[in-house]
C-alpha cells in the first residue's frame, strides 16, 4: 500500500503567458519587502472527481496548465523573478526577462483520493510529494514567484499544490489568482473574469522614518512542530457561553475564542517565565483603506495589504516559517461545522502540552 500511495512526477516545464506581456521591473511596496515575506506560501487544493467530465479533454493537468498560461497574461508579474534595484538594493519583480515563467509539474498517484482520506490530517502522503519542487535550472530559488504541481489520482480527482512568493501576494491575493485560474479552466474568457487584477503598489507609500530590520537568526533553535486540529461547534459555543455569562451585554466571535485559547495554550506549554511579555499579532485585510488611492476600490489588488470541476472540496494551508510561531484558522470540510486550527507554534518536546491545553475545556 505504501508504494501505491506514492507520487510519480511525470514532467516539469516552464509555463509562460499565452500572449505577449509588458517587460521590465515593477516596484514592490514596503509591506512586500518586509523580511518575513521572503518565503513561499504553500497550500494544497483537493478536488474530487467530477462525474460530468467525459474524459475527452486534456485532463486536470493539461486543462490547468492552459488556464495558467491564460491567467498569466493579466497576472504577468507572477511569471517574473525577484531581484533588487541597482540603487538602494530594494526588492522588485523583474518581468519578461529570459527564463521567466511559472514552473509547472505534472504528477500522478496510483491510489484514489478516498484511499488517503482526501488528505485529511494526518496526511497519508507527505506534503513534499504534492508540492512542486524547485527545478535544478534555477540557480537561486529565492527569486521564484510561483510554482504549481497538479497530481492526478486514480479516481480522476486531483490535487493542486501551490508555492507562492509572499513578497508578491498575500493570502487573499494568492486566492484571487487561484480563483482566476479556476474560472479559466472552467471555460470563462479572460475578459469575463470576476475580478480584474491591479498591481497598484504605489497606493502603499513608504512610511516616514520606518526602519525594516532583518529576521533573527534561527541558529541553534528547534524547528516548531506542525499540528492541525478540528474544532467542533460545541467547543466554540462552550467558550462563547462561558464568556457571555460573565460579561453582560458583550459578545465574542469564534475567531476571538480560538485565538485566545491558542495563545493561552501555547504560552503555558512554551514554559515562559511568569513575568515574560508574550505578544499576539494577527493580520487583517486592509484593502478597504485603498478606496481613495486605487480605482474600483482596490478590488483586484493582490499584493500584501495588512496592517468544470467546481470549487475544491478541501484546502490544506501549510505553515512555512519554521521558526516563527504561527496559527492559521480556516474552515473545515463543508460537512463539518466548526473550524480547523493549523499551528506551528511550539517545539516538538512541547507539542503534547500544547495539545492538552487546547483540549482543556476549563
Amino acid at each position: 500500500m505504501a508504494a501505491a500511495k506514492s507520487v510519480d512526477r511525470l514532467a516539469q516545464r516552464l509555463v509562460t503567458p499565452a500572449e505577449p506581456t509588458p517587460a521590465g521591473p515593477l516596484r514592490l511596496s514596503w509591506l512586500d519587502r518586509y523580511p518575513t515575506q521572503m518565503a513561499l506560501i504553500e497550500s494544497l487544493h483537493v478536488f474530487k472527481p467530477a462525474p460530468d467530465r467525459d474524459g475527452g479533454d486534456a485532463g486536470p493537468a493539461g486543462t490547468i496548465e492552459r488556464a495558467l498560461a491564460q491567467a498569466l497574461v493579466q497576472y504577468y508579474p507572477l511569471a517574473g523573478r525577484l531581484g533588487f534595484t541597482e540603487e538602494g538594493g530594494l526588492l522588485q519583480v523583474d518581468c519578461g526577462g529570459g527564463g521567466s515563467g511559472v514552473w509547472f509539474t505534472e504528477a500522478a498517484a496510483g491510489c484514489a483520493l478516498e484511499d488517503v482520506e482526501y488528505l485529511e490530517h494526518p496526511m497519508m502522503i507527505a506534503k513534499d510529494e504534492l508540492l512542486p519542487p524547485t527545478p535544478a535550472q534555477e540557480e537561486d530559488a529565492r527569486k521564484l514567484v510561483l510554482l504549481v504541481q497538479v497530481t492526478t489520482f486514480a479516481c480522476g480527482g486531483f490535487v493542486v499544490g501551490f508555492r507562492f512568493s509572499h513578497a508578491v501576494a498575500d493570502g487573499p491575493g494568492a486566492a484571487q489568482f487561484m480563483a482566476a485560474v479556476g474560472e479559466l479552466a472552467r471555460g470563462r474568457t479572460a475578459e469575463g473574469l470576476t475580478v480584474e487584477p491591479q498591481w497598484g503598489r504605489e497606493a502603499i507609500p513608504d512610511p516616514a522614518g520606518a526602519v525594516i530590520g532583518s529576521l533573527p537568526s534561527p541558529a541553534g533553535a528547534k524547528r516548531l512542530e506542525y499540528l492541525a486540529m478540528d474544532i467542533s461547534a460545541d467547543y466554540i459555543n462552550h467558550f462563547k457561553s462561558q464568556y457571555n455569562s460573565s460579561h453582560t451585554g458583550s459578545w465574542c466571535s469564534a475567531f476571538e475564542v480560538l485565538v485566545a485559547k491558542a495563545w493561552q495554550s501555547r504560552t503555558r506549554a512554551a514554559g515562559f517565565e511568569e513575568d515574560s511579555i508574550v505578544h499576539l499579532c494577527f493580520a487583517m485585510n486592509a484593502r478597504p483603506l485603498l478606496h481613495a488611492s486605487l480605482p474600483r476600490a482596490g478590488a483586484g489588488f493582490y499584493g500584501n495589504c495588512y496592517y468544470g470541476w467546481g470549487p475544491p472540496a478541501h484546502v490544506v494551508p501549510l505553515t512555512n516559517l519554521d521558526y516563527i510561531a504561527t496559527c492559521i484558522l480556516v474552515k473545515p470540510w463543508a460537512h463539518k461545522p466548526g473550524a480547523r486550527l493549523i499551528t506551528q507554534c511550539v517545539t516538538p518536546d512541547r507539542i503534547a502540552a500544547f495539545h492538552e491545553g487546547m483540549l482543556d475545556m476549563n
